[in-house]
């Protein structure tokens, strides 16, 4: 079976997992988003754990915290890089400028322009953290609350026969 199949099949054990979860919608869109934007900060292999954790504190679905946190784990390169673009955006700075001023052997300079690009990090990462979990929240309770039934009605129909 080749790699595609393979990712095809988890993504849809995983939706199928996510639509029969028993429990309100409400908890299940914020475990779910509360799961997701983990990725956006660096977890250093313990994004799951703390998804389920997140998800269970907010008293979110846990289970679907971490659907939430293994479906989008894969976009996490993508997210960084979308933290450190809204932060340049918030917190404006030459990088190219500071890093060639830099070049010079001061250790108060490279602290410094470590501590300016850690807060363009952040910037960009709470931002991105607090837009993209109150759009993933809104999308996934609509989406259970409306077509729940209709949903796992297709997956079943469609994709697993």
């Amino acid at each position: 079976m080749s790699k595609l199949k393979i990712l095809k099949r988890r993504f849809k054990y995983l939706l199928i997992k996510l639509l029969r979860l028993k429990d309100h919608s409400h908890k299940v869109a914020l475990g779910f988003s509360l799961g997701s934007i983990v990725n956006f900060v660096p977890t250093f292999g313990f994004g799951l754990i703390l998804s389920v954790g997140l998800a269970k504190l907010c008293r979110g679905n846990s289970m679907a915290g971490l659907i939430g946190g293994m479906l989008l784990m894969w976009a996490f390169p993508l997210m960084f890089y979308l933290n450190t673009v809204v932060g340049e955006y918030l917190v404006p700075i030459d990088l190219d400028h500071a890093l060639l001023e830099v070049a010079d052997d001061d250790l108060t300079d490279h602290l410094e322009t470590g501590a300016h690009i850690g807060k363009i990090f952040l910037a960009g990462m709470l931002v991105n953290m607090v837009l993209f979990g109150g759009l993933l929240y809104a999308g996934v309770y609509y989406m259970i609350n409306q077509y729940r039934a209709e949903l796992l009605y297709y997956v079943y129909k469609k994709w697993v026969v």
